[in-house]
């Protein structure tokens, strides 16, 4: 698992001093977030914490949602009910790149889903 898109919730986790986000991360060589990831931690950042998070987001690759990645995330909302569409923007957006993708949540996840890795 070295090059991989990571989900919000694992870097909420990290950034809460979670012990099994760290372990998550240390193995993933080439790390990326999605548009959506950086803007949902962003907005939950406090004012002065700011500075700090945008410092740390800025060690990831920032992918922006593109026409192929919004279809696709329209094709896993259509084959997973109750996946939210900021879930399946990120996870689309690490297919379309053909990156790993590193989640804690396990809804929707399918054991044939190649590539997914629950993290905990």
């Amino acid at each position: 698992m070295t090059d991989v898109v990571i989900d919000t919730g694992v870097l909420l986790d990290y950034l809460a001093g979670d012990e099994r986000a760290q372990h998550a991360l240390a193995p993933c060589v080439h790390r990326a977030i999605s548009v959506v990831t950086w803007l949902e931690l962003m907005a939950v950042c406090p004012a002065a914490q700011l500075d700090a998070a945008r410092g740390f987001l800025r060690t990831f690759e920032r992918l922006s949602i593109s026409e192929s990645v919004a279809d696709e995330a329209l094709r896993l909302v259509q084959t997973r009910p109750g996946l939210p569409l900021n879930r399946a923007l990120t996870w689309a957006t690490a297919r379309v790149n053909q990156l790993g993708f590193v989640t804690s949540e396990r809804a929707c996840v399918l054991p044939s889903d190649a590539g997914v890795t629950v993290a905990y």
